[in-house]
Formats: structure tokens, sequence, C-alpha cells
């Protein structure tokens, strides 16, 4: 919160949640700013108040001026072994070829679930129009088809998903008019070993933002991009102000 930059660089450049810091860097904290720095490969948190010129070293940071960090362990980061990335490694969908238009897919999205039986969800085109839903698994082979009504499905308890199998579902409709609009996602079920870690690692509702952010760093980084979303949404929510989180909580 408040404002931190690079020392000496050529133009401003404010730091933001999930930015990263190179050792050697030095960082002015402003007056009443507070910060908090993750040492990813220790699992070491360092809280910050301004205002404070700081140099990031590489086993702990060091205030030259103002006072100095407070040091405590992240619960999340000691076990979870986060590396700090945003990118999106799997595709969230995808338009077939000659379709004019489009079907927003919300989840799941190119991510693994945690859901042995997911719901499917996207965006409604028109309300009261009916939906083709078909289902296949990473040969191409039919596991469900139905029509719905709506702009969500549930899987029938019949349905068994393979963990670590790929998978692509595809939503389609036309309009009165004759539009057609489809379109189509992967996704996996995570494995259980994953599964149980999401539980031992998730931190409490009334957690510290710093360890709520840095378990969504995580689900990031273990493609969990549904999951890791619920989280930016409610830190959003937290700080209505933070563009860097609202866009996390969009993606």
């Amino acid at each position: 919160t408040g404002k931190a930059s690079i020392q000496g660089a050529a133009a401003r450049r404010d730091l933001t949640i999930l930015s990263t810091i190179d050792a050697g860097t030095r960082l002015v904290l402003d007056g009443g700013a507070h910060m908090v720095v993750l040492y990813t490969g220790s699992g070491d948190e360092y809280a910050f108040a301004g205002p404070a010129l700081i140099e990031f070293r590489d086993g702990a940071p060091e205030a030259l001026s103002g006072t100095q960090p407070q040091k405590r362990t992240s619960a999340v980061a000691k076990g979870a072994n986060i590396r700090i990335k945003t990118a999106y490694t799997m595709q969230a969908g995808y338009v077939m070829r000659g379709v004019p238009a489009t079907i927003k897919l919300l989840s799941p999205a190119g991510s693994k679930t945690l859901e042995v039986s997911p719901e499917f969800r996207w965006q409604d085109v028109q309300p009261g129009v009916t939906y083709q839903f078909d289902l296949t698994d990473e040969t191409g082979k039919s596991l469900y088809e139905a029509q719905v009504e709506g702009a969500a499905l549930k899987l029938p308890a019949s349905v068994q998903l393979r963990e670590g199998a790929g998978y692509t579902w595809q939503v389609s409709m036309r309009l009165a008019d004759g539009r057609r609009y489809l379109s189509a996602g992967d996704f996996s079920l995570a494995a259980a070993e994953l599964r149980a870690r999401v539980e031992t690692l998730r931190p409490a509702t009334d957690a510290p933002v710093s360890e709520r952010v840095a378990y969504a760093a995580w689900l990031e980084q273990e493609e969990l991009k549904d999951e890791a979303r619920k989280y930016w949404r409610a830190l959003a929510a937290e700080r209505p102000d933070d563009a860097r989180l609202r866009a996390l909580a969009a993606e």
C-alpha cells in the first residue's frame, strides 16, 4: 500500500503486487507506505513501513534508512516452492474456424480443476436460448453431450474424469436469425496429491494479504487458474483501487 519505486531508475517505476525485485536493487518507500516482500527461496517475509530506503541482498534486505524490516515466515511459501509466474501455459479457449461468433467460456477454461465432477459455466449469449454441450477426451471420444437451457452444466455422477487426462468441452447454439455461436476449451483434473496440497496450504479467510497473494501465485504456478481467480477477486474486492489485482481477477 502506498508508493515504492526503484532508486536511480530513468523514469519512476512504482512496484505493484507480484513485482519481482533483483538482488542489488534499492527501493524508495514513501512515507506512510507499507510493503511486504517474500524471498521465495527461503519462504521468509519482510514487512516494511515507510519512509525508508531499502537495499535487497541475496539473503535478506536491509533498510539503509528508516526502520529495519520485521521478519516472519510464510507458511504457504515454506511448503509450496513458489515461483512467481502469472502467464498461463494452458489454452483458455479457442474459436472454431469458420464460425462467425463465439461464446465466452468462464470455467474451467485452460485450467486444472480440483473438482472431480466440475460445473461448466459460460456467458449467456441471449436469455432463453438452448445450448448444445459436448465433452470429449484427449482422443476425441465423446464422453457426454446434452442440451442445456441456461449458461451452466454440472456433470452427472456417471461421467468419471481421470486424473491428469486432458479434456475438451464445447458449447454451441444458433439464434432464430440463423447466427451460430460456438467455442471450445481445454482442462484437466488435478491429481489427488495436488488436491491434497491445496487443502494443506490453503490460508485462513482472515490471513494477511501477503499470505493470500502467495497462495494465489502458487495456484497459478500449478495451473489451477480458476481456483486462483477466487483469491484474486476477493483481494481485488478488498482493494478496489489496485489496478494489478483487478487485472488478475479479470484474467
